[in-house]
C-alpha cells in the first residue's frame, strides 16, 4: 500500500520534470509556449516574408538590422543578429566598419557596446581580422555633389558652431565616408536605417537623397523601413515613411532650379595619386565626376606613366575609356592586347575580366567612364597583371 502512495506521488510529479521530453524544437522556447500568437506573426510573417522578399537582399537585411539594433543600442538582440549577418554573407571587416561608421550616428557608447558583441562572436567563431593601418588606405574621390552639401554645413552650422563644421566637412563627411572599407552605397543603407531607428527624421531626408546618389534604389529604401517597422516598431517606421516621400518628392541638389544647368570639370594643377593598391606603377586622378539626376554614371581622368597599368578587373555595367594623349595598351582575359591612341573609345562590356594602362615606354591618358551597379559599385579588382602578362601576349 505504502509502495503504490509513492509511485502515485512520482507519477504525478516527474512528468513535470525529468520524465518530460520536448515533443518539437519550441517545447522549450518561451516565444511559443508563452506568446503563440507572437510566435505565429514572427514564424509565417517576419521569417517566412519579410526576410524572404527580394527587394533587398539577406546580406543587405542584416545590415539594416544590425544598424537598427546598434542604434537602439538592443545588444540582447544582436549577437543573434551578427551571427546571421555572417552567415548571410557579410564580411567580417563589413561589421567593424558598420560599427565604426555608427558611432558618429549613433554615438560612441553604443558602438563600443556593439564592438563588445562583435568581438565574441568572432571569438566563437575563431574569426581572426587582419585590418591594415586606416593611414594606408587611400581615400574614394569626393562626391561631386559635396560641394553643395559643404556649402550648407558651413552656412547653417558654421556661423552657431565652427567646430563642429569643420569636423562635419573633414572628418564625417571627407574621410570617414570616403573610406573603402565600406561601399558608399552601404554606408548610407545603414545611416537611413539608424537614423530612422532613432527618429531623426530632420536628417533622414538629406541620406535618403544622399543613398539614391550612392547606388540605392526607392524599392530598396522601402524595403529598409519594412524592416525597421519589425525590429523598432510601426511608429517609427511609419515617421521614416514620412520624412522618406518628402525627401523624394524634394528636388535633389542636382536638379533645384537654381543649380547650374552645366557642370564643368577643370583639370586641377596638382591630380591626386591613384590608390596604390589597385595598380603597378604609378597613376593619377583626375577631374572626378558622377552622373546628375539619379544617373549611376560615374568616373576620372586617369593618368598612367610608362609601365604602369591596372589590375585585372571587372565592371558590372561595363567600361568607356577615351584616350586624351600618349599610348596605352588594353586587353581582355584571352584575347589579344589592343594599342591606345589619342581620341580613341575603348568599350568594354560588362563583367569582362580586363585591364589597361600604358606602354612600356610611353605615359597615357584617359577618361573612364562607368556605372555603380546596386550594391554601389562601379569597379571589381581581381589580381596583379604580372610582367609577362604585361609584356608577353601578341598585341592587335
Amino acid at each position: 500500500m505504502k509502495t503504490g502512495w509513492i509511485a502515485g506521488l512520482f507519477l504525478l510529479i516527474v512528468p513535470r520534470a525529468a520524465m518530460a521530453q520536448p515533443t518539437d524544437q519550441h517545447s522549450q522556447d518561451p516565444l511559443h509556449t508563452l506568446t503563440p500568437e507572437l510566435a505565429r506573426y514572427t514564424d509565417h510573417v517576419l521569417t517566412g516574408d519579410i526576410w524572404k522578399r527580394p527587394d533587398l537582399s539577406p546580406r543587405d537585411r542584416s545590415l539594416v538590422t544590425i544598424a537598427i539594433l546598434i542604434a537602439s543600442g538592443n545588444g540582447q538582440q544582436l549577437e543573434r543578429e551578427v551571427q546571421r549577418g555572417l552567415d548571410n554573407g557579410l564580411h567580417p571587416t563589413d561589421l567593424t566598419a558598420t560599427v565604426t561608421h555608427l558611432a558618429f550616428y549613433c554615438g560612441w557608447p553604443n558602438a563600443l557596446s556593439a564592438l563588445d558583441v562583435v568581438q565574441h562572436v568572432f571569438a566563437e567563431r575563431h574569426i581572426h581580422v587582419e585590418i591594415p593601418s586606416s593611414g594606408n588606405k587611400p581615400l574614394l574621390p569626393v562626391p561631386a555633389s559635396d560641394g553643395a552639401r559643404e556649402k550648407l554645413v558651413n552656412d547653417h552650422v558654421g556661423p552657431t558652431d565652427p567646430k563642429l563644421a569643420t569636423l562635419t566637412n573633414e572628418v564625417l563627411f571627407g574621410d570617414l565616408w570616403r573610406h573603402p572599407d565600406l561601399a558608399p552605397r552601404d554606408r548610407s543603407l545603414i545611416t537611413i536605417a539608424a537614423l530612422a531607428a532613432d527618429g531623426d527624421d530632420d536628417q533622414l531626408g538629406f541620406h535618403i537623397q544622399r543613398g539614391i546618389e550612392n547606388g540605392l534604389t526607392r524599392a530598396q529604401i522601402a524595403e529598409t523601413l519594412t524592416q525597421l517597422a519589425f525590429y523598432r516598431g510601426w511608429p517609427k517606421a511609419l515617421a521614416a515613411v514620412t520624412a522618406t516621400q518628402k525627401a523624394l518628392a524634394a528636388p535633389s541638389p542636382d536638379t533645384q532650379t537654381d543649380a547650374p544647368p552645366i557642370r564643368v570639370y577643370r583639370l586641377a594643377s596638382k591630380a591626386t595619386l591613384a590608390p596604390a593598391v589597385n595598380f603597378t606603377g604609378h597613376a593619377a586622378l583626375n577631374t572626378p565626376f558622377q552622373g546628375t539626376g539619379g544617373a549611376s554614371l560615374l568616373g576620372a581622368t586617369v593618368s598612367f606613366q610608362p609601365g604602369t597599368r591596372t589590375r585585372w578587373h571587372t565592371h558590372p555595367h561595363g567600361q568607356m575609356l577615351v584616350v586624351m594623349s600618349g599610348h596605352g595598351w588594353v586587353q581582355a582575359e584571352g584575347g589579344p592586347v589592343y594599342d591606345m591612341l589619342p581620341g580613341d573609345v575603348v568599350v568594354i562590356a560588362p563583367n569582362v575580366r580586363h585591364w589597361h594602362g600604358a606602354t612600356n615606354t610611353s605615359a597615357m591618358s584617359h577618361v573612364a567612364i562607368a556605372a555603380n551597379d546596386e550594391k554601389g559599385q562601379s569597379v571589381y579588382w581581381l589580381e596583379y597583371v604580372t610582367d609577362t602578362q604585361y609584356h608577353g601576349p601578341q598585341r592587335q
